[in-house]
């Protein structure tokens, strides 16, 4: 991705990313915040933002899957994702993370339209027994009762 920003300059924290399309995305700060504190709908994504307030790390896997959960299916702004990650990551590198998120988002440089994740698909795939997703829940609550 950092190529990506070489050649694209600052195109990549646009909302538009790279590309000319503009979806209708919403700043809906309610929505947000419950998928920023991993209070969503979906496990699998409650649970990896939870490590990452935890611990300041998430795996690419994790960070695929949320951003897609929170584009496409809560429809909001990636630039506030983009936001949170560069605010909660240790690892963060611009060029890497817009790059990501444009990418998830539909506005990068990804051929295929709409790279919409199928979250429940990818926790029974990568998560099968649930042993992450209980973790994190109950790593949580541990946390708040502290």
């Amino acid at each position: 991705f950092r190529y990506v920003a070489m050649r694209y300059g600052n195109r990549i924290f646009h909302k538009r990313g790279i590309k000319a399309e503009s979806p209708k995305w919403r700043q809906d700060r309610r929505v947000f915040e419950a998928w920023c504190e991993g209070r969503t709908k979906c496990d699998f994504v409650n649970a990896n933002m939870r490590e990452l307030a935890a611990t300041g790390f998430m795996s690419n896997r994790g960070r695929q899957n949320v951003a897609s959960y929170l584009v496409h299916d809560l429809g909001v702004d990636w630039r506030l994702g983009a936001s949170w990650f560069e605010h909660m990551l240790l690892d963060h590198d611009p060029a890497s993370n817009c790059g990501n998120w444009i990418y998830v988002a539909g506005v990068g440089n990804d051929p295929r339209p709409n790279r919409k994740f199928n979250t429940t698909g990818q926790a029974e795939r990568y998560d099968a027994d649930g042993k992450y997703r209980r973790h994190w829940s109950h790593a949580t609550l541990e946390l708040d009762l502290q």
